[in-house]
């Protein structure tokens, strides 16, 4: 398997994971424990859910890569004013989109620099919201820069400033990233994935540090909770049912996505194994499938993902007429990589 497959596979196994769990978003199915891994009882892509959806249609995890890799793409890199840019008009055509991404959008429509956005969110919800809008987002950064660690941190922690800024989905786009480049250059035993992102969280912790002096006690409090995550992920229960993080009370949170990506990514045995268990949990299964998508997808390969999921999921909107969500917010943009492929996916 080449890293072009494990590229083409973390990319489309997010849309594909985006696709499978919107169906089930927002539900509170019975809490189960994780050993047997989940088989069902929701294991096809058959849209509907609460948008009411087609089958194979995505939502705004996907729709938000799409803008993320179209900016790496034409600025040859990270650029934050592009990025935010083409959030903020994707915006206009989001039918799906949290209300923290949609407060920071809104600031950089009224003039705020898209560096700064996040950061005034932030503050004016008491610096303590931390939802997972930007690590749902940040896997073709993990891609693009595969090969040039300290670039990839840079631009991880720069896109997820944009609309999240708390140091807990920071460090968490930081660290994910970083596993998804190790997986590129597999095949690799899922373990050295929780060693790349615990040396991660150090490195960005570092970084965000000299960054933003006035955010030291939040970002080491985020580093050792993140830290914990991880170390929870390699248990048999990674305990995403109990009163610190639950599974359904902390929807959207990115601990809880966190947490069960890498869980899925060290226990599950294929993709659809791992993308199956994690949507039929239920909470915001969409983005917490979109996250496992992304890192079982570079551990596995685009070979990997069933045909009838990825046929689903690239033919979707192909025969309705022309506009943005069939042609521009569609998960085959994610697989148009750059002329040269992207850096470590060549």
């Amino acid at each position: 398997m080449t890293n072009q497959e494990r590229a083409r596979g973390a990319l489309l196994g997010l849309a594909v994971g985006d696709v499978l769990g919107t169906t089930l978003e927002f539900s509170t199915p019975r809490e189960l424990g994780f050993r047997p891994l989940l088989a069902g009882p929701h294991d096809d892509i058959t849209g509907r859910g609460p948008w009411g959806l087609a089958p194979g249609q995505v939502t705004d995890d996907t729709q938000m890569a799409c803008c993320l890799l179209a900016s790496l793409r034409a600025c040859v890199g990270f650029h934050a004013d592009d990025a935010g840019r083409r959030y903020v008009e994707w915006r206009t055509h989001a039918f799906d989109i949290g209300s923290q991404t949609h407060a920071a959008l809104d600031a950089i429509d009224r003039g705020v620099p898209a560096h700064e956005a996040g950061r005034h969110v932030w503050e004016t919800r008491g610096r303590n919201a931390a939802g997972n809008g930007s690590l749902m987002r940040t896997a073709p950064i993990g891609v693009w820069f595969a090969e040039d660690p300290a670039t990839r941190r840079a631009a991880a922690l720069s896109d997820s400033a944009i609309t999240h800024y708390d140091p807990r989905y920071q460090l968490a786009c930081a660290a994910f990233d970083a596993a998804i480049a190790t997986a590129l250059h597999g095949p690799t035993d899922p373990g050295a994935l929780v060693v790349a992102a615990r040396a991660e969280i150090d490195a960005a912790a570092a970084a965000l540090g000299e960054r933003d002096p006035g955010a030291v006690a939040e970002t080491e409090a985020a580093r050792r909770a993140l830290c914990a995550d991880l170390d929870a992920a390699g248990r048999d229960d990674p305990r995403l049912y109990g009163p610190d993080l639950h599974l359904h009370r902390h929807a959207g949170f990115v601990r809880v996505a966190f947490r069960l990506a890498f869980w899925e990514a060290l226990h599950a045995p294929s993709f659809g194994a791992g993308l199956v268990d994690a949507v039929n949990r239920g909470g915001d299964a969409d983005t917490n499938g979109a996250i496992a998508g992304a890192l079982l997808g570079a551990c596995h390969g685009e070979q990997a993902i069933p045909d009838a999921w990825s046929d689903r999921v690239l033919g979707a909107l192909q025969q309705g007429p022309p506009g943005p969500l069939r042609d521009v917010y569609h998960p085959l943009r994610l697989l148009e990589l750059h002329p040269q492929g992207p850096r470590g996916a060549r």
